[in-house]
């Protein structure tokens, strides 16, 4: 993947974007939560654009501003490295993904909201093609994510954790971000070979 020009601010456009997004959603308040979060029973009776539109808005002012900064951090080991397409498409692939995920295999998870898992699943669609190619760093910090959400998968959420964000970790939505993500990188890996085929 070539670098591109870190001077260039389109490339920081989307991730810049979506955390002004999702704080402008948050100052909205409980209107705005209650109308775009994902609620399952909404979906299946006919308000599809909750699948992405819940992970724009947050349980509190705690649990955006850690997803805001996770973005900043995300957007920063990118480096430039990504086009503004690159990072729209990601975005709503994993949140299309995380969502779908969520009513197909998850029909107990009724209610969710939170960038959490599309950012799990940005940091490895960022990190997981340079840990590849050999940056050991991009490999640590890889290797700490897909830790993290084992660590979450059997453990359950801490009374720190629901007091800073205002309720519970769905770790499903972490893994679905994540295994979106694989799924991203490796097409993202292959597609190219198949267009010269």
């Amino acid at each position: 993947m070539r670098p591109l020009s870190q001077r260039s601010f389109a490339n920081w456009l989307v991730p810049i974007a979506l955390a002004c997004l999702v704080l402008v959603l948050q100052a909205g308040g409980e209107p705005v939560y209650e109308a775009l979060r994902y609620e399952r029973a909404a979906v299946l009776g006919g308000q599809p654009w909750r699948l992405l539109s819940a992970h724009a808005v947050h349980l509190g002012w705690g649990h955006c501003l850690m997803n805001a900064g996770g973005l900043a951090l995300c957007a920063a080991f990118a480096a430039g490295t990504r086009s503004w397409r690159a990072w729209a498409t990601a975005i709503v692939v994993l949140a299309l993904g995380v969502g779908i995920l969520l009513v197909a295999a998850s029909p107990q998870a009724t209610n969710y909201a939170g960038l959490s898992g599309v950012l799990y699943g940005l940091f490895i669609w960022v990190l997981a093609p340079r840990a590849w190619r050999g940056d050991r760093v991009a490999l640590i910090v890889l290797v700490a994510v897909l830790a993290r959400i084992g660590w979450q998968m059997f453990h359950p959420t801490s009374e720190a954790q629901r007091v800073l964000i205002g309720g519970d970790v769905m770790v499903e939505a972490h893994l679905y971000g994540a295994l979106c993500a694989l799924a991203l990188c490796l097409w993202q890996e292959v597609w190219p070979h198949l267009r010269r085929a």
